[in-house]
């Protein structure tokens, strides 16, 4: 089968063009410009992913005059009731404008990483300075100070097997402690050291130990293995717009659905 028709049928059959998107690993807007036919690149790589994703299934196309229920039955549209109709008409209107909104905005995150640090290496480059693709922490200010963009890098934080070795030394700690103080200090290091329920260990909780001013030789032990345990697992680079009010604060310009 060619893979064009291959590609309608997967559409037709997930309900959806961003569902096939996601299982192709492309964007709703290059699957739409490939039905449609007027995507600017290669489709090289989309024909072999659409043959190895739905080349080896059957495509089931829904006879006319017939829905899908939520349990995969063939349902006649003169026995459904008209609000239902009605309901499946408007939810798959909103997802449908939902996921070209996803899809700007996710264009606009990704063009909106370049651009900035393509203006810091600009920004370097008149001073002769060599950045060797660093992509830190930037604020960019507007001129009159009434808009600011940024960039915040943050990183995530593992722990590896020396953090139970530290645990071990803050008992020894609480032990020898526990005659002369409650059970408040005790409840205290237990829940830094508690994991949340995918088995994650709470980085701040942790660090936050090393700020207590104790100066007990195993204390200082122990807070020198939670140093030495900490891993850089990965980082998260977030973007962030703000305007200036009336008052000289900075207020963010919400792109979450939930802050506007």
């Amino acid at each position: 089968m060619d893979w064009r028709k291959l590609l309608r049928k997967a559409i037709f059959a997930e309900g959806s063009q961003g569902k096939v998107a996601k299982a192709l690993g492309y964007s709703p807007a290059t699957i739409s410009q490939t039905v449609a036919g007027i995507y600017p690149g290669d489709t090289a790589g989309i024909a072999q992913k659409v043959m190895e994703i739905y080349g080896g299934k059957i495509m089931q196309e829904v006879p006319s005059g017939y829905m899908v229920n939520g349990v995969g039955h063939l349902v006649p549209i003169e026995s459904i009731k008209e609000i239902d109709l009605a309901r499946d008409e408007f939810v798959k209107g909103v997802v449908a404008k939902a996921g070209e909104m996803s899809e700007i905005l996710n264009q606009f995150k990704g063009q909106l990483a370049g651009d900035m640090q393509a203006f810091l290496e600009l920004s370097a480059e008149k001073y002769g300075a060599d950045l060797g693709g660093a992509r830190g922490n930037l604020s960019l200010t507007s001129f009159d100070g009434r808009f600011k963009v940024l960039r915040a890098v943050s990183e995530r934080l593992d722990f590896d097997e020396r953090l139970q070795a530290a645990k071990g030394l803050v008992d020894a700690c609480l032990r020898e402690w526990s005659k002369d103080s409650g059970p408040e200090l005790r409840t205290l290091i237990d829940n830094a050291f508690q994991v949340d329920k995918k088995g994650r260990i709470n980085a701040k909780r942790i660090l936050s130990l090393r700020a207590l001013k104790i100066e007990h030789p195993i204390w200082k032990q122990a807070m020198d293995a939670i140093a030495d345990a900490v891993t850089v697992v990965g980082s998260s680079t977030y973007y962030r717009i703000y305007e200036r009010d009336d008052e000289g604060n900075y207020q963010q310009i919400s792109l979450d659905f939930s802050g506007v």
